[in-house]
């Protein structure tokens, strides 16, 4: 059964970030990893062959990082803007569908990533204890994700938020065994407040410094929409979800959660 917080409590809070299938991760009974995010592999080619990334100084087939390449990773030159996908993979070369290497002599810089992965060669995720259900936030695109199984340095992700060329460097947090499938998932006495604020600095957002809608799933399981709320205070109930459908935008990544 829910209890009523009768004053804020400030002894923790975290930013929160809208969702319509997660809960706000539980962080009194999570721990947290931080870090930044890899590429499966990187380097310069070494020559150049039809439809062939090559580099004799690589090992494309490692069994540690950087980790081995496979058909269907995602190629990158990033000298010669141009990607395509990996259809086959030796030691020193990948096939891609695309010719996107082309200078003969080599020194086109190149990246190689993996769709819904987050790498990060200096944390073992396993010996951490990240598993399936954990919840992951990119703290950089403000975006998150669900685990579905630790490899060691690598997470396989049921969102592709590290997987483009533009996120995969992103930093994260990883709250271990705080997703909704995972083992502490809200019970009424973990639920939180929520201090809902906005987006200010974006200045298409009329809404930014005014009244936000607020849809959240309380303690006991109801979902609510808090009408023309007034930004800059917390809602009068305990919660466990903020929604990010029925949620305004500009509140969708800028409320905190107080327990």
């Amino acid at each position: 059964m829910a209890y009523q917080k009768i004053v804020v409590n400030t002894g923790m809070s975290a930013a929160v970030l809208a969702s319509d299938t997660n809960h706000i991760p539980n962080l009194p009974n999570v721990s947290i990893v931080t870090g930044t995010g890899d590429p499966v592999d990187s380097g310069a080619t070494t020559t150049a062959n039809t439809n062939t990334l090559i580099d004799t100084g690589a090992n494309f087939l490692a069994t540690t990082a950087p980790f081995p390449v496979v058909a269907g990773d995602l190629v990158f030159n990033t000298t010669n803007t141009g990607n395509s996908t990996a259809t086959a993979v030796t030691a020193t070369s990948i096939e891609t569908v695309a010719n996107i290497f082309t200078q003969a002599a080599g020194g086109e810089d190149y990246v190689v990533l993996r769709a819904n992965t987050l790498i990060d060669i200096s944390r073992d995720f396993s010996a951490l204890g990240v598993s399936s259900g954990d919840i992951v936030y990119n703290t950089t695109n403000n975006t998150q994700a669900v685990v579905q199984f630790a490899n060691g340095s690598l997470l396989s992700l049921d969102t592709d938020i590290f997987g483009t060329l533009t996120t995969y460097t992103n930093a994260y947090i990883i709250y271990v065994r705080g997703g909704k499938n995972g083992a502490t998932v809200m019970q009424s006495a973990d639920c939180c407040l929520l201090y809902v604020g906005t987006d200010t600095a974006n200045d298409a957002m009329t809404d930014a410094t005014q009244y936000v809608d607020v849809r959240v799933l309380t303690c006991a399981d109801n979902e609510v929409i808090f009408k023309n709320f007034k930004v800059g205070e917390y809602l009068p109930i305990q919660i466990k979800q903020l929604f990010s459908t029925g949620t305004t935008e500009s509140a969708r990544e800028s409320c905190l959660a107080i327990w």
